[in-house]
């Protein structure tokens, strides 16, 4: 889920006291969402745990599966945080000799900053953790990528939630950067999937 802020009341308050919103920066707004994500895992992390089992050693073997890929999506979102938190951003200022930075320099300097590109994580990115995830192999089915992306939460390209994504949405999300489906053998069976090194040269700019 996308974190909104300032939401509407903070516009509301914002107009009744008469204040001017100041242009968002998109490396605080990257660390916000990061953030958000790593709260959202840790509570996926803690309910696939307490999750109560029938006994089966199928159940605990699913379980364990659904552990292993959260866990691995955690860590993932953790470097990222911790690398946008010790990331200076460019518009960031230093003061010296005590003296304060004039007010040129400070607009400039903020300028600067909201100039900072702001992370993307696509559909793309979002397919190649999942192959992370599952021991980086060289192909998934278009059922099993689906599957495993449906426990992610958020939004997928703003346009589906991941929990409500299908092989064919999957497949429409994919197209414009120009990863498609296609016939996998795997095994015994040929199935359709995707190719981890399709997806990497699919990646964005």
């Amino acid at each position: 889920m996308t974190t909104h802020f300032p939401a509407g009341l903070d516009d509301l308050m914002a107009v009744i006291a008469g204040l001017e919103h100041p242009q968002e920066n998109p490396h605080h707004r990257a660390i916000l969402e990061t953030y958000r994500r790593v709260q959202q895992l840790d509570q996926q992390l803690l309910e696939v745990a307490g999750g109560e089992l029938d006994g089966g050693s199928a159940d605990t073997h699913t379980q364990l599966e659904q552990l292993t890929d959260v866990l691995a999506l955690r860590a993932l979102a953790g470097a990222e945080l911790t690398n946008l938190l010790s990331t200076d951003c460019c518009g960031s200022r230093t003061v010296d000799n005590g003296e304060e930075d004039d007010a040129e320099d400070d607009a400039e300097d903020d300028a600067d900053c909201r100039s900072c590109q702001e992370p993307v994580h696509t559909i793309v990115h979002a397919c190649l953790d999942a192959f992370a995830a599952a021991g980086d192999p060289a192909a998934m089915s278009s059922a099993e990528l689906t599957d495993r992306l449906r426990h992610l939460p958020g939004m997928a390209e703003d346009r589906w939630s991941y929990a409500e994504l299908t092989p064919l949405r999957l497949g429409r999300l994919l197209a414009p950067y120009g990863a498609r489906p296609r016939n996998v053998r795997f095994g015994t069976h040929q199935l359709k999937g995707y190719l981890r090194s399709s997806l990497q040269a699919a990646l964005p700019d």
